[in-house]
């Protein structure tokens, strides 16, 4: 199969990067085309061929891959693409913008449009120290310029969610089909009974909205387990009373007892898809989510949880003080899980790939 694969970067492992595992699963022998990887990242990818661009260098002296924007155009636009019939890129960001050879078909499954540049508003007040704001306020309006043009090489997009299908309509003006991402149905399952705590789980960056979770229990006082690591952790630490304990970048075994023995699993944020409640649901536990975005394809309102109306304390607390854990049936929210398998992702994507270029036909 003359295919040839992408991901913006290696230098986390969250949700983007489980999907594109499974996208790589699907053509394990594919070149896989990146901005940077980093070695802790890609140690577990041993087998993979990994062409790193012209930024890999300096990211490996600057490890700050937000601190590296204005290179990120410079190193797409050179970035060499080998020959082939499909060029199929895993973006939430720039790798879209790969020049594609010629008479090659690109397919970009988009987790979203690039999320600084079109939806999220606060990015520059919660991540650029004030002295540099309005340096970057005006790069990142000419990046908008730039990724506008970039887009025009796809010439196939596909959605991860209807939320973002939508966005990618109102920006690009583009239309796109919908191809969930997958949850391991395998691992993700209950290890634990039910214990006496609600969990918060993910990156700990500003825009989650964790900070109103813990100030929302450490007012009520209810035991409250946090999992995952970042630039706010230190902050919530520190305004955290002791009914709040932080458990860090733990395994996803721990992650898994976690959300099996949680009461209920809290996830705050506006979401491109949403897949931790999936995780949750397959693991017997419902969860409380934001009624916006991908959360809306992911949480059913008293089936495998409920959905607060906006991002603040009354209306998350309304639903925390009527929350009881046993109006949910497990067998049913193992039911939800299991729907959203990776045979089911992988035979889509593979079905998809195939109807747009028949060359890749087995």
């Amino acid at each position: 199969m003359n295919i040839i694969l992408g991901h913006d970067s290696f230098t986390q492992r969250g949700g983007a990067e489980r999907v594109f595992e499974g996208i790589q699963e699907i053509y394990p022998e594919a070149p896989i085309l990146t901005l940077a990887a980093d070695p802790k990242i890609t140690a577990g990818y041993k087998s993979w061929n990994i062409l790193q661009s012209a930024l890999a260098p300096i990211y490996f002296i600057w490890p700050k891959f937000q601190h590296l924007l204005f290179l990120i155009p410079w190193a797409v636009d050179n970035f060499a693409v080998p020959s082939c019939d499909v060029l199929l890129t895993s973006s939430s960001s720039f790798i879209k913008g790969l020049r594609k050879p010629k008479g090659a078909i690109h397919i970009d499954y988009c987790h979203t449009p690039t999320r600084f540049l079109w939806t999220d508003k606060n990015y520059v007040q919660q991540e650029v120290p004030w002295l540099m704001r309005p340096i970057v306020k005006a790069f990142l309006k000419r990046m908008a310029v730039w990724d506008m043009r970039a887009v025009m090489g796809v010439d196939h997009f596909i959605a991860n969610s209807k939320e973002v299908q939508r966005r990618i309509k109102d920006i690009y003006g583009r239309d796109s089909v919908v191809i969930e991402p997958f949850i391991d149905t395998n691992f993700w399952k209950p290890t634990k009974p039910k214990q006496d705590y609600f969990l918060i789980a993910g990156r700990l960056q500003p825009h989650k909205g964790n900070e109103l979770i813990v100030e929302i229990f450490n007012e009520l006082g209810w035991p409250l387990h946090v999992v995952g690591t970042g630039r706010q952790e230190n902050y919530l630490k520190s305004i955290a009373k002791s009914n709040i304990t932080f458990l860090g970048n733990a395994s996803d075994e721990t992650l898994r007892d976690e959300y099996s023995g949680a009461r209920g699993f809290i996830y705050p944020q506006l979401e491109d898809f949403g897949i931790m409640p999936l995780e949750a649901a397959a693991c017997g536990t419902a969860s409380l989510g934001l009624a916006e975005g991908g959360a809306l394809e992911t949480i059913i309102p008293g089936q495998t949880g409920e959905l607060f109306a906006e991002q603040n304390k009354h209306s998350i607390q309304q639903k925390l003080s009527v929350w009881d854990e046993n109006n949910y049936n497990q067998a049913q929210l193992i039911a939800h899980g299991q729907k959203f398998s990776k045979e089911r992702f992988q035979q889509s994507i593979k079905k998809f790939v195939e109807s747009v270029n028949p060359k890749l036909v087995a």
